[in-house]
């Protein structure tokens, strides 16, 4: 669900790599950054030093999922360095000594010693599915011709499957993803797949339009959007592969498609599936879902509680703004809003964030903001299984889990203790621990999925 942190500015740490070499430090170094006393980083830089003598730096994150960030070389030498990172506000110096590069990080107000070690760094994703496979797969693709969108995806064939074999449909969360959902050195839908065909029952996950192998402009795109996309993949294994019994597993954003295809409120969208699993599923409005993530990402960073109080508030006015208009809201209006704020950097960077969401006109937002899925859940009439993380700071089960009981008060809704928004175990939930964590996916979780299908087409 990654454009639902959009409502909250995020620090956005990186990590970078080093090689050394008796000459300079070109190459790909690794270390550990310390962020909060609980938490640390993979931080990773790769300098380089070109033939014609240019250097140059990129930073790359493991954890977040982020890679490749470019930076400006001050200073390298056969034992020193200092880079700077514009982009995120952070810079490094340090000093070779012992095989290894001693220093210090700055972003922002944060200075953190770093220890950097020659070597590139591996993250460690052991339920990552490796071959050889007791199943096929096939590269498929099906067309969306009203979107002008191809979409590229993975069909993944159990043995011995039949026309009466259970098959899922997987839909991403938030945010343009690939087939396997891929996030913080993560592939949730590609350890799924391998676990459902592993016990009989096959899957289609695909690239989101305009993202991967998939054609078509998915920036300008809309939940709905997205939901008929999603409508085109399940036609696509009922008509052209002839599967009977074919349902959707959605998560967080997914989720909601999974509800607007199986609703008979929306003849556009109605696909009448089989199943539905829905995993981190919003229940309330979107704009709920965006202010009460606000605060308690605001609340997790140790912002004090009167000042998260006034930008929720804020952030309420901004959106009911939007949802009338959805045209830029002007600057005038949202000093307006923040007319009693104090004057300090705090506030002076949660006001930066509210002027970029007042000028922000993407589609999928405004559409987002005013989207309520009630009416989805409650005519949704398949069998539902819909999942909750007790520690899931985007779609949190305080706010959403009670809506959907009385929504669908037929389905099994089930609260994972200790597990986030990614369905991992977790200490804090927090979006930085993702790529922290080993486990991709609760194995409890997997076995629960299963038995359910089991349980559907029966």
């Amino acid at each position: 669900m990654r454009r639902m942190i959009i409502a909250v500015i995020l620090v956005a740490l990186s990590m970078l790599n080093i090689m050394a070499s008796d000459d300079n430090i070109s190459g790909a170094w690794h270390g550990s950054l310390r962020v909060t006393p609980q938490m640390e980083l993979k931080i990773v830089f790769n300098f380089n030093c070109g033939e014609d003598g240019k250097q140059s730096v990129t930073l790359d994150s493991p954890d977040q999922g982020a890679y490749g960030i470019a930076g400006e070389v001050n200073f390298l030498s056969s034992d020193s360095v200092n880079v700077s990172v514009r982009r995120i506000g952070l810079s490094f110096a340090g000093k070779k000594q012992d095989g290894k590069i001693i220093g210090q990080c700055r972003q922002g107000t944060m200075t953190a010693d770093l220890g950097l070690l020659p070597g590139a760094m591996e993250l460690k994703r052991p339920q990552m599915p490796k071959p050889p496979y007791p199943y096929a797969t096939k590269n498929v693709i099906f067309n969306n011709p009203s979107a002008n969108a191809t979409l590229s995806g993975t069909l993944t064939l159990p043995e011995d499957y039949s026309s009466d074999t259970p098959a899922v449909i997987m839909v991403t969360g938030s945010g343009l993803q690939n087939r396997d959902e891929e996030i913080f050195g993560h592939k949730p839908f590609a350890v799924i797949a391998d676990y459902l065909a592993r016990n009989g029952i096959v899957s289609l996950r695909y690239d989101d339009r305009g993202f991967g192998e998939s054609t078509g402009d998915g920036r300008k795109a809309t939940t709905k959007d997205f939901a008929q996309d999603a409508k085109i993949a399940l036609e696509y294994l009922r008509k052209k592969e002839n599967f009977k019994n074919v349902g959707i597993l959605g998560h967080s954003e997914g989720a909601t498609i999974a509800f607007m295809l199986g609703a008979e409120c929306d003849s556009d969208l109605f696909a009448n599936p089989s199943f539905i699993i829905a995993i981190g599923a919003q229940a309330v409005r979107g704009d709920s879902v965006l202010v009460d993530q606000s605060a308690t990402l605001l609340g997790q960073r140790g912002i004090p509680l009167d000042i998260v109080a006034d930008y929720v508030d804020a952030l309420q006015k901004l959106y009911r703004m939007k949802a009338i208009d959805e045209s830029i809201i002007p600057t005038n209006l949202v000093d307006t809003i923040c007319a009693d704020w104090q004057h300090n950097q705090v506030y002076a960077s949660l006001k930066s964030n509210l002027e970029k969401m007042a000028s922000d006109t993407n589609p999928w937002l405004n559409y987002y903001i005013r989207f309520t899925p009630s009416q989805y859940i409650a005519t949704t009439a398949c069998p539902i299984f819909v999942l909750y993380g007790e520690r899931d700071i985007q779609v949190r089960p305080e706010l959403n889990m009670p809506k959907m009981q009385q929504l669908a008060n037929e389905a099994t809704i089930k609260l994972y203790p200790g597990l986030n928004h990614l369905f991992q175990h977790a200490k804090t939930g927090a979006v930085q621990e993702y790529g922290t964590i080993e486990e991709t996916i609760s194995p409890e979780v997997l076995v629960d999925i299963v038995d359910f299908i089991a349980i559907a087409v029966h």
